[in-house]
């Protein structure tokens, strides 16, 4: 069966771009024209982005922002920190679709796909034309284009492709917490997230706003403090016009109604 793809009207795309802000969208029509306005001082690299250049001058002036909480090792780069620190935590968010095996860096899945399921791949994806050696993995791959996940949570009801993605968001309900801070002894369900709080200990903060430079160890952080720029009020008071970026400020607000209005249940919330 032939997938159809619904593209974007030129409305859609009109409203997108206007919704962005200004110096975003400068950046972001530098990228498909090609400019590169940002100029290292020391070299002559041109970069389109400004936080692309900053991170491109860490290279002369050896400044290593990145320091593993584990080991002694630090980086230029947040990917490459990210990297290193999986292999202390044991994440392996990499996962071959032939065999089910998970790897630390997309570089070894690639090298492990090119040496174990090079040869005889026999069955064919009519979707995207990729091919597999058994069909089990074929099966698999195909769900990602017909959207099927039929592995579902017992506890809450979400949905999988693979099995082994479903195993491991029931951790979540479980009172079972492998994954333990070195530092602080707080322990999680997975191991990302065990990677994410270490940069807490570690004083990195990889995620930077775009808009005006403030950086968080956290992107759940990042994600809250960026409705300041955007100006997103999901929040609505029941009892008057006011909007709030916050639940916390929406609930600090409806304090001033009293509890009739702190007790309604119809708060509109924002969409996932």
């Amino acid at each position: 069966m032939k997938m159809s793809f619904n593209l974007p009207s030129e409305e859609d795309i009109t409203t997108s771009i206007t919704n962005m802000k200004s110096s975003n969208l400068l950046s972001h029509i530098d990228t498909h024209q090609g400019l590169k306005p940002h100029v290292c001082d020391l070299c002559g690299k041109a970069y389109s982005h400004q936080g692309t250049l900053q991170q491109h001058k860490r290279l002369h002036t050896g400044e290593r922002p990145y320091q593993c909480p584990f080991c002694e090792k630090s980086y230029i780069w947040s990917s490459d920190f990210r990297k290193h620190i999986r292999t202390h935590t044991g994440e392996k968010p990499y996962n071959c679709e032939e065999c089910g095996k998970d790897f630390v860096r997309s570089s070894d899945l690639r090298k492990h796909e090119r040496n174990m399921h090079t040869n005889n791949k026999l069955f064919l994806c009519k979707q995207c034309g990729q091919t597999f050696n058994k069909p089990l993995s074929l099966l698999r791959h195909e769900r990602k284009h017909l959207g099927e996940r039929p592995f579902v949570c017992p506890e809450c009801g979400k949905a999988f492709a693979l099995a082994s993605r479903m195993t491991e968001h029931r951790k979540i309900h479980s009172s079972v917490r492998p994954y333990t801070c070195s530092v602080c002894s707080k322990a999680f369900t997975k191991s990302s997230n065990l990677a994410e709080h270490l940069t807490v200990h570690s004083g990195v903060r990889p995620h930077k706003c775009s808009e005006c430079g403030v950086a968080f160890a956290m992107v759940s952080r990042l994600v809250r403090h960026q409705r300041i720029h955007t100006a997103v009020c999901s929040y609505h008071c029941q009892g008057c016009d006011m909007s709030f970026s916050y639940l916390a400020a929406l609930k600090r607000h409806q304090k001033q109604h009293g509890e009739e209005v702190l007790n309604k249940s119809s708060i509109s919330l924002p969409l996932e």
